[in-house]
């Protein structure tokens, strides 16, 4: 069907999309002598360890995130405005941070083992392996399935749920019956999300020595200086992510999850006795090792250290990240908006596949990603000088490179909540003001647009996150001299400067922890 609407988002996604085509176009043909000796050697055990890694995480997380969305929606108990809370600020720590601080804790001769020790015990527990890996990228990651899965148990049918409590349906038997089928999309949206990061973490994975296919590409392009080996790696780890999606899309079939009509209060069980004490102690855990710990030592160092770096120039850095975080949060929020919108009031086959179509640089790790936008960047501007039109680089090694690669990798988060945003708004609701005699742009404006606020909010604050969190894009792509918070980290721990990474690890927590209380307190989202 033509129309004035859906030109702009297939030139969108053809934009998103070539740095994504460049990559996997230059990872086949001629194999190289490198590739060659991957295959020979340790390709197996790049894919293997990745595989170990989504699996073992997916499933913590997945029991993680589920069972303490569960618990805090359907039961009371003394301090749950707390604990709702609390849950999810773990989000604010990045995973590479957690690992160098647990590394810092545990790690040979340092404070763990000094005290084992003082006490006698003196074998060496080396915690620098996948099983610790998987401890902390569960404890960082299960806030995106916490704070996704309640959002939507709290929008469970009361008309559906009460009845069957009514009846004599244990809670057990209507969680597994009724609330997991009718959260299907956001658990398996929200566990998409985690497997994605998963597959795309550097920072934890390249300093715990996991050899994962990730830190695999990254060596490979910048150590052995062979793109195409690194770019292959990079399609074997887009393909792992895609086959999920499309098992996931196959298998839910024409199934519909829309919840028509008003909603009332789902009947609580006061937890008391035994129970209550089980769910505090179950509770407790994420939040003192996810969050309580982590920021104990990053206070005490940051105070320590804090007279030394606090300068102009972490001044600089601060404002960078929140510039370049906001910034690129914002635009993607906005195009991921018109996409929804497009594909809600125009449901082509294309249409209603696009979104899955941007969603694929948020199957590429990072620093692929770059790689394909520094190819296409200078043939753009290989172009652009043979052609007199400019004399120096006008893209490459610019701020746009940067924001462009934002938009590349993280547009899947702005298109799923959004898209989730509209499933939960009926579109009788477009068809009635368009009935009244508005045109398409005035009843997105004066009607969904108010009502996909709060949707919005949520994806804004999730994108600032991932963006002022995100590392090897930006230690690849940032214009020179440029610094961000997470590169300012990385660099700082590479050099075993751990202790001085404090202030900097604590400036993204606290600027992360601003938004992610307003997702926590604001209702309905």
């Amino acid at each position: 069907m033509l129309n004035r609407w859906s030109p702009f988002s297939y030139i969108l996604t053809i934009i998103i999309l070539l740095p994504i085509v460049l990559v996997v176009n230059h990872a086949f043909g001629s194999e190289t002598q490198t590739l060659i000796h991957l295959k020979e050697t340790v390709l197996w055990e790049y894919v293997s360890s990745t595989l170990i890694l989504v699996f073992a995480v997916g499933f913590c997380t997945l029991v993680l995130g589920v069972g303490t969305a569960y618990l805090t929606t359907f039961y009371h108990f003394r301090f749950i405005n707390l604990f709702v809370f609390a849950l999810a600020l773990p989000f604010a720590i990045p995973t590479y941070i957690m690992g160098y601080i647990y590394s810092d804790i545990f790690g040979y001769f340092n404070h763990f083992h000094l005290f084992l020790r003082s006490i006698g015990i003196k074998e060496y527990f080396n915690v620098l392996n996948i099983y610790s890996v998987i401890i902390i990228m569960t404890l960082a990651l299960y806030p995106y399935i916490y704070l996704i899965v309640k959002a939507s148990f709290e929008k469970s049918k009361s008309a559906l749920l009460n009845p069957a409590l009514s009846l004599g349906g244990s809670r057990k038997r209507v969680f597994f019956e009724i609330i997991l089928p009718l959260s299907r999309p956001a658990i398996v949206g929200s566990l998409a999300l985690v497997v994605m990061e998963t597959i795309s973490e550097y920072g934890i994975t390249e300093y715990y020595n996991v050899k994962t296919l990730t830190p695999a590409i990254f060596n490979t392009w910048f150590g052995l200086h062979d793109s195409k080996s690194a770019t292959y790696l990079a399609v074997i780890a887009m393909v792992m992510v895609l086959i999920v999606l499309i098992v996931e899309r196959y298998n839910r079939g024409k199934a519909s999850y829309k919840i028509e009509g008003a909603n009332g209060e789902v009947k609580k069980e006061l937890l008391k006795g035994y129970k209550l004490y089980v769910s505090y102690f179950l509770l407790s855990l994420p939040i003192i090792f996810g969050f309580l710990i982590p920021l104990i030592w990053i206070s005490v160092y940051s105070y320590e250290y804090a007279t030394m770096l606090v300068d102009d120039k972490f001044l600089t850095i601060l404002g960078n990240s929140f510039y370049s975080s906001a910034l690129s949060a914002f635009v993607i929020i906005v195009l991921a908006f018109f996409v929804g919108y497009t594909s809600r009031i125009y449901p082509t086959v294309i249409n209603r596949y696009i979104g899955k179509a941007l969603s694929l640089g948020f199957t590429m790790p990072g620093a692929v990603i770059a790689i394909g936008i520094i190819m296409l960047f200078i043939n753009i501007d290989k172009w652009l000088i043979d052609n007199y039109i400019t004399t120096k680089l006008f893209l490459g090694g610019s701020f746009f490179t940067l924001l462009f690669a934002y938009i590349v990798r993280f547009f899947a988060i702005g298109v799923n909540t959004v898209e989730s945003g509209f499933e939960r708004i009926s579109i009788d609701l477009n068809r009635a003001s368009r009935s009244l005699g508005f045109n398409y742009f005035k009843t997105m404006l004066k009607v969904e647009l108010p009502l996909m606020r709060n949707s919005l909010l949520f994806g804004f604050i999730l994108l600032f996150m991932a963006t002022i969190k995100e590392l090897p894009l930006t230690l690849v792509l940032r214009p020179f001299n440029y610094e961000t918070l997470a590169t300012k980290t990385y660099l700082l721990a590479n050099a075993q400067m751990l202790h001085e990474t404090a202030i900097y690890a604590l400036s993204i927590i606290v600027i992360s922890l601003i938004p992610l209380s307003i997702i926590i307190t604001k209702r309905h989202i």
